[in-house]
């Protein structure tokens, strides 16, 4: 019997015959990729945030009847071969698959068996009009006589309806009540709420808040119950002092000084919540002591110092806000109930602490306040917003990408053209790049910059990045910059200029070291424009990329399935899209099994950048892997996304390894492997992972000819 999925299904709901399962299960154990096939099938159908594959339009998937002629082993074996691609390619299409297999099973397996007397009462639930049963008898009498005998029960049951009242086949809780019940059960509720609002009336406590002229003898008389029955129900033996009868009756107690009574009472028992007029008189004034002491008055005195700090900041941002101004394009911020990125509405006010992921080919606007300043996103951008600091009244938490500043004028449109502008203080913008905190002032009003930040790849094996971990640019179109590094020095940039945040320049900070115009070329990014910078990147594939996203569902439930979309542009931007979001479960998928080079080479690097993040990430990734390769084939790959430096290339067995790679059939090694070879030797050698295995074979000779002329090693020393 052949190991197919069709036969892994059946296998899995104990459809086999014996014989049969005993043989597919040896086969499971000679097998490490139909075994790490079955941990899959049962993973994909335990997963909660697995959706269903639509049936029309996009992510439309196998048509349904055809998944039933599969099941039921009515297919070509041709038909059998691209269904079951199909469902190895995605886990959603795998789980619809395997649990309609198991449903049918169940249903098929074991037939719900109906009890004669439950028959009989569906059948007794209602009348049945005379022309239905015209009908019906018409219509057994129109078929044979053999099939008119197969149901007798239906007649039967219709005449019988029809015949006499059916209330007594009825059970009780279905026969109609009579207006007599209805109406005793109502009288019932209203006598009832009726006793409820005497006892209420009746109550001492509440006549005493009700009624607005109530005296102090009242309350107290009041007071002293609740205080008494409190007593009572806690099995409290508390006894009445003079002192407490005598302030109720006396006004003038609550003049007196609380310090000349000689009889402090000890009242065991607080008075209960509702009743706060039981306070004043149960408790002897004690806050009377606390007033004479002066501290509080010479407070306020030790807060103006931190004040005028903030004062600056509220005349530049008096409303930190920041609203995205942008119609069109895709911006998504992090669900904490989700635990997932959705699509962020039009016109939405950002909070302190979102987490935003503006992915590639699209940018985000926003503006600052009322229109200080202008903030874009642009393509491949994620980032966390930040609050107001001492220094700064808003700011961002940059993982990668890039962001452009614009600074706005400060004078109103009502303002003639000719008067005096203000003088406008520099707007502070704090800049947190991977764990150093910065600061961004735009420091005149025709300020146009733009920040770039790329993460850093591992090139050792679980090692940690070595620090910095990121590269970063600060580029000035026009206008003044004042930038403060993470030490504290500061430098003023007049544009056009860039300054290279990462490199000794941005640690010294240096005038001298700062780029000169004659030097910068700006990045096609660097357009404060929105109309034209969405000229810019107005594309064929761009109104097609943003039609694929969900905004009534998480990017995960959406994005993965656009991966295997035909266009390679599309997939590798849904590859993008996850990489961004450092969604690692999709990336493993797309660079094990993408149907295009582009999309897996995107994958391979988002997952390189991902996973030095965290050691944590380290277990993760084992586990995803485990999924879509075989074990040695896993730890292959593993080795792989981690790099290596120019010391394995100098190492001849390193070397030799690399190479060997190349002629693994897994595609992601191939690739993994070329990609490490070429980087570190610059060459090529005519070889390609997706040549045939003819071309592969010959390249591959060429490297381990390369191998011996370097003395075993990718590069000589």
């Amino acid at each position: 019997m052949r190991l197919t999925l069709r036969t892994l299904i059946a296998y899995l709901d104990d459809e086999l015959q014996p014989d049969q399962a005993k043989e597919i299960g040896q086969k499971l154990t000679e097998s490490s990729y139909a075994t790490a096939l079955v941990d899959r099938i049962k993973e994909v159908m335990r997963r909660r945030r697995l959706s269903a594959p639509e049936l029309f339009g996009k992510g439309a998937g196998l048509d349904p009847n055809l998944v039933a002629e599969y099941l039921d082993s009515e297919l070509t074996p041709a038909e059998v071969v691209d269904v079951e691609k199909i469902c190895l390619d995605s886990d959603m299409h795998l789980a619809e698959v395997a649990a309609c297999h198991q449903i049918l099973t169940l249903v098929l397996g074991d037939p719900v068996e109906v009890r004669q007397e439950t028959r009989s009462r569906m059948y007794g639930l209602g009348p049945v009009a005379m022309n239905d049963v015209v009908r019906a008898n018409d219509f057994m009498g129109a078929l044979p006589t053999d099939e008119s005998r197969s149901i007798p029960m239906i007649a039967s049951s219709a005449n019988s309806a029809h015949s006499g009242s059916t209330d007594h086949a009825l059970p009780g809780y279905l026969q109609p009540q009579t207006s007599w019940r209805r109406s005793g059960m109502l009288a019932l509720v209203l006598l009832i709420g009726v006793g409820w609002i005497n006892l209420l009336m009746r109550d001492p406590t509440m006549n005493s808040r009700l009624r607005p002229g109530a005296g102090p003898e009242d309350q107290s008389s009041s007071s002293d119950k609740a205080v008494s029955a409190a007593n009572d129900l806690s099995g409290a033996n508390v006894a009445k002092t003079p002192a407490t009868s005598d302030s109720a009756k006396d006004p003038q107690f609550a003049q007196l000084d609380p310090a000349n009574s000689n009889k402090p009472r000890d009242v065991r028992v607080t008075a209960p919540k509702e009743l706060p007029e039981i306070e004043p008189e149960l408790a002897p004034a004690k806050p009377v002591k606390p007033l004479p002491t002066p501290p509080q008055p010479v407070e306020p005195a030790n807060k103006p110092a931190v004040e005028p700090e903030e004062a600056p900041i509220a005349k530049v941002l008096p409303a930190q806000r920041l609203v995205r101004i942008s119609k069109d394009g895709i911006l998504l911020r992090f669900d904490s109930e989700a635990h997932d990125f959705v699509v962020l509405p039009k016109g939405a006010e950002l909070k302190s602490g979102d987490r935003l992921a503006c992915p590639e080919p699209f940018r985000a606007d926003f503006v600052v306040g009322d229109d200080l300043c202008l903030v874009a996103l642009n393509g491949g951008t994620a980032l966390r917003t930040l609050g107001p600091d001492e220094h700064a009244a808003l700011g961002f938490d940059v993982e990668q990408g890039a962001l452009l500043f614009e600074a706005r004028s400060l004078m109103s449109a009502e303002e003639e053209p000719n008067a005096a502008k203000p003088q406008k203080p520099s707007l502070p913008i704090t800049l947190l790049l991977h764990g150093q905190r910065t600061r961004l002032e735009l420091a005149s009003d025709d300020a146009v910059c733009g920040l770039e930040v790329h993460r850093h790849e591992s090139t050792r094996f679980e090692t940690d990045l070595a620090t910095p971990s990121f590269t970063a640019s600060l580029y000035v179109a026009r206008g003044t910059i004042r930038f403060i590094n993470a030490d504290g020095k500061a430098a003023t940039i007049e544009g056009p200029s860039f300054l290279p945040i990462t490199s000794d320049a941005a640690a010294n900070l240096k005038n001298s070291e700062i780029g000169r115009a004659s030097q910068l070329v700006l990045p096609d990014w660097l357009e404060p424009d929105p109309k034209r910078a969405a000229a810019k990147l107005k594309r064929p594939y761009n109104t097609a990329f943003e039609k694929e996203f969900d905004a009534d569902q998480p990017l995960l439930l959406s994005m993965p399935a656009v991966v295997s979309n035909p266009r390679p542009a599309i997939s590798e931007l849904a590859v993008k899209c996850l990489a961004l979001t450092d969604s690692h479960e999709p990336l493993v998928k797309a660079m094990s099994r993408g149907d295009h080079r582009e999309a897996r080479l995107v994958a391979i690097t988002g997952l390189r950048q991902w996973l030095p993040l965290d050691p944590r990430n380290r277990v993760l990734l084992k586990a995803e892997l485990a999924k879509h390769f075989l074990p040695s084939d896993a730890d292959a790959v593993y080795r792989l996304l981690w790099g290596f430096d120019q010391s394995d290339a100098n190492t001849p067995a390193t070397s030799r390894t690399l190479v060997g790679w190349l002629e693994s059939e897994q595609l992601a090694i191939r690739e993994l492997a070329f990609f490490h070879v070429q980087r570190l030797t610059g060459l090529k050698h005519e070889y390609s992972p997706i040549n045939p295995f003819g071309q592969r074979q010959a390249a591959v000779q060429r490297w381990y000819s390369h191998l011996e002329k370097k003395g075993g090693a990718l590069v000589m020393e």
